[in-house]
Formats: structure tokens, C-alpha cells, sequence
């Protein structure tokens, strides 16, 4: 795939928005070309119901009630900790701010290969920029584009 590639869908963008609980829904979109093609983690969480936006409404289900928005990412990103496999994280804002009002026209969602609760090695990072998905490039492609500019 092209280091330039992106990916965007214009039907999820019109009917949901892009907001910090449903950016990893939006990134595993089925015709989303950097998705992994084998089942993710996040597909395991969301079939049972798992998802930053559910535990947002509902909590965990244990008497709780709704969770704030950070405090449903923290439990996502538990449960995502407690499974194997390759898996998508959204990463923390630059501003902290952000958090609580999930409204940001930047996301950063990392690909890793988890296997155990420590233990992980990245695979891919992507931006979601105003509802465009790019791939971040590798560091070879910075190098290699830094000497071709100054040959």
C-alpha cells in the first residue's frame, strides 16, 4: 500500500460523527484497507458488548452506573490488557483537556500484538485526522525521504 494511502467513510462520518468513544469503532470498519484482515481483540470486546461508548451509557454492569469518558477508556483499555492478540488502542490525547469533551480532530490509534498483560510490540501507528485514516510512516521512510532531500 502506498505510503500515501487514506481511508475515509463518509456514511459513518454522516449518520455517527468521530468522537473518542466511537474512533475505534469508525478504524474497524470492515472496508478500512489498514484493518487487519484476522479477528482483533476489539472484535472479541465488541461482541460481548465491549465498547467505549457502551460503558460510557451503562458502566460495567457491577452496580456502577455510567463512567465518565476517561474512566471508559481506562476500563476499554483493562479489558483490551486482560486478551492476546493483535489489538487497536487509542492512544491518549496531547491535551489532556480533550479527554472529557472527546471532541479532537486528531486521534492516534496504536496496532499491537499483545502477549500478556505487559507485554506488547507495536505493529502500526495511524492518525485519524478530521475523519481521514492514514498510516503513520515507518522511521526508514523519514530517513529515507531526510537524506533524499538533502542529496
Amino acid at each position: 500500500m502506498a505510503e500515501t494511502a487514506s481511508f475515509v467513510d463518509p456514511v459513518f462520518l454522516a449518520r455517527f460523527g468521530l468522537s473518542r468513544p466511537n474512533v475505534l469503532d469508525y478504524f474497524l470498519h470492515p472496508l478500512n484497507p489498514f484493518r487487519t484482515k484476522s479477528n482483533t481483540s476489539n472484535e472479541v470486546l465488541a461482541m460481548q458488548g465491549i465498547n467505549i461508548g457502551t460503558l460510557m451509557q451503562q458502566g460495567t454492569g457491577q452496580g456502577g452506573g455510567p463512567l465518565s469518558p476517561s474512566a471508559a477508556e481506562d476500563e476499554y483499555a483493562r479489558a483490551l490488557s486482560r486478551l492476546t492478540g493483535e489489538q487497536y488502542e487509542l492512544m491518549l490525547p496531547s491535551d489532556p483537556a480533550e479527554l472529557n469533551t472527546g471532541q479532537s480532530p486528531l486521534f492516534t490509534v496504536r496496532h499491537v500484538t499483545r502477549s500478556n498483560p505487559n507485554s506488547v510490540k507495536v505493529l502500526g501507528i495511524y492518525y485519524v485526522l478530521e475523519g481521514v485514516i492514514y498510516k503513520a510512516p515507518s522511521v526508514r521512510a523519514l530517513m529515507k525521504a531526510n537524506v533524499a532531500r538533502t542529496v
